[in-house]
């Protein structure tokens, strides 16, 4: 899921600017290879609407010097030496001072200089800037003043197993090498760790010095810190570093990290009970720094200062690997902070791990998003095989098909214990003497029509198999219950797992997915295009799809 966002600080500054009227020209780059045109913007003015000059933006200012973490590095590696960022040591501390003292002194000019201005987020660490709260129109003039250089927008990023550690080759790594993440600290930036799921049972773990670290009444041996990174005005749960009514994602993305070894998982609304759970790393220990937590109409987000300051924190409380399972479309790197914040975890010697986004199944090769795209992340893509929970659709004959419901429901239950015909609509002759179509589309220019070649009772009592695409899924359900049907099976057409029918139908239907639908197809046409369902199972197990 994403949700977007200025691409340029350029194109931020020139839309919010009231300029003069003049004309701003594009100039094509003639060149032999890769893109055959590249705009380039010359000199001249781009006039926008006087209501883009109104109200407050909030950006991150970054100054001259480099931050902890950069500078380190560069004098470690000039005497030869490599060495993890320690911000405790007298040199780095030190350094923050100097750095503090002339970020104390740019916020006083940047007051002066634009009065409406308000700082509040200072980063050190890994950036050396400060988040600043000012009104549109004035951005031109944050950028003029001669210690800024550059001014990052400030970006809005959203959230991006019983056998996982195997399916990634861990469980052989284990057994090859013992390591089972002994002594290492994971931190996960997301929407905040349950420190009381069974997975997390601190039984056998100790707290390593320095530890617990943040709001220790979300703090046991295994989650060892604890912390939120709230945007100003955001409401007072946002502020906790777990909270029950609307943190969950991070508890998923620790437990495939870090989950303890031997746990079983209790029966679920999409799960039956589940023994034998494990993390890649059941012997690490989880750091819990909750950024995402600015509720929105779709979900609760997080901005680029929030999501800085707890890199930050990670770093310097220690943290030896941080992921952050969240993103948004990609933005221009010279622009996007989080390039330059991901550059210098490493330069810390922290891994950086960072989620490249669910999307290409849907969307093809270039999806990946920021900050996966940063060059020192390692962006790691969702894996998917043939092992799923799911519900499953029996055909007599033929295996189990895992199956997506039609929004947000699945089939009625009666349908586990009683048998329908499940019908290939390409089975039918139509009303015009050829198949119908399998898309089970309206005939002629408009295929949501009310029309339809399947004839009258064709379908009376069965689930009708059609194709996804080319028209609705309720104008296929409608033509289906048309002609009798009591269901609509779809067949996916993208690769991967079936995604859901995301509306609700007149009918109850479901989606499998597309090689599922060859094969049972392919099975189908030697009985003459449909079969006896043993009956749908409405609650979730294990299965193997294709």
């Amino acid at each position: 899921m994403r949700v977007r966002r200025p691409v340029a600080i350029l194109a931020v500054l020139a839309a919010l600017a009231l300029a003069a009227d003049a004309a701003a020209s594009l100039e094509p780059i003639r060149r032999d290879f890769g893109e055959l045109s590249l705009p380039r913007v010359r000199a001249g003015h781009v006039e926008a609407p006087p209501g883009h000059g109104q109200g407050r933006v909030r950006v991150i200012v970054r100054l001259a010097g480099a931050p902890l973490a950069a500078w380190q590095s560069r004098r470690l590696a000039a005497l030869g030496i490599e060495r993890r960022l320690d911000i405790r040591e007298p040199t780095a501390r030190l350094y923050l001072q100097a750095l503090a003292r002339s970020q104390t002194a740019a916020a006083a000019a940047i007051r002066r200089a634009i009065p409406g201005a308000t700082i509040d987020r200072r980063f050190g660490v890994l950036l050396n800037g400060l988040t600043v709260e000012l009104p549109a129109r004035a951005l031109g003039r944050l950028r003029s003043l001669a210690f800024v250089t550059r001014v990052y927008p400030s970006l809005r990023y959203t959230l991006r197993l019983d056998r996982s550690p195997g399916v990634i080759g861990a469980t052989a790594f284990s057994t090859a090498t013992g390591a089972r993440g002994d002594g290492v600290k994971i931190a996960v930036l997301d929407d905040g760790v349950d420190p009381a799921n069974p997975f997390f049972d601190p039984s056998g773990f100790s707290y390593p010095a320095g530890f617990p670290l943040g709001d220790t009444r979300f703090t046991t041996p295994k989650v060892i810190v604890a912390r939120s990174f709230a945007a100003p005005g955001t409401p007072k749960r946002s502020k906790l570093a777990f909270d029950v009514e609307a943190s969950f994602h991070a508890t998923h993305v620790a437990g495939i990290a870090a989950g303890n070894a031997g746990v079983t998982a209790t029966r679920g609304a999409d799960h039956p009970e589940t023994p034998g759970l494990s993390g890649v790393a059941p012997r690490a220990r989880i750091g819990n720094y909750r950024v995402f937590n600015l509720p929105t109409p779709v979900g609760d987000v997080a901005n680029t200062p929030e999501i800085v300051a707890a890199f930050e924190a990670a770093v310097a409380d220690g943290m030896d690997v941080i992921n952050f399972s969240g993103g948004g479309a990609q933005t221009e790197p010279a622009n996007d902070a989080l390039v330059e914040v991901i550059a210098n975890v490493a330069a810390a010697g922290v891994v950086p791990v960072i989620a490249a986004g669910n999307d290409r199944d849907d969307f093809g090769a270039g999806t990946i998003g920021s900050p996966g795209t940063a060059p020192d992340a390692i962006a790691v893509a969702a894996v998917s095989n043939t092992h799923v929970f799911t519900p499953v659709l029996s055909v007599e004959g033929f295996r189990g098909i895992p199956y997506q419901g039609a929004g947000g429901s699945l089939p009625p239950p009666a349908w586990a214990t009683s048998d329908r015909p499940l019908v290939d609509v390409a089975s039918i002759t139509g009303t015009d003497g050829r198949p119908v179509d399998r898309f089970l589309c309206a005939p002629g220019g408009d295929p949501n029509a009310a029309k339809s070649t399947l004839p009258p009772g064709s379908l009376d009592g069965a689930v009708a198999l059609v194709s996804r695409g080319l028209c609705t899924f309720v104008s296929k359900a409608a033509r289906a219950k048309e002609a009798g049907a009591v269901g609509l099976a779809v067949v996916d057409n993208r690769s991967g797992e079936a995604n859901p029918i995301p509306v609700e139908l007149e009918i109850p239907g479901f989606m499998i997915a597309d090689l599922d639908g060859a094969d049972l197809r392919a099975y189908l046409a030697t009985r003459g295009g449909r079969a006896v369902p043993r009956g749908l199972i409405d609650f979730p197990r294990r299965c193997d799809q294709v």
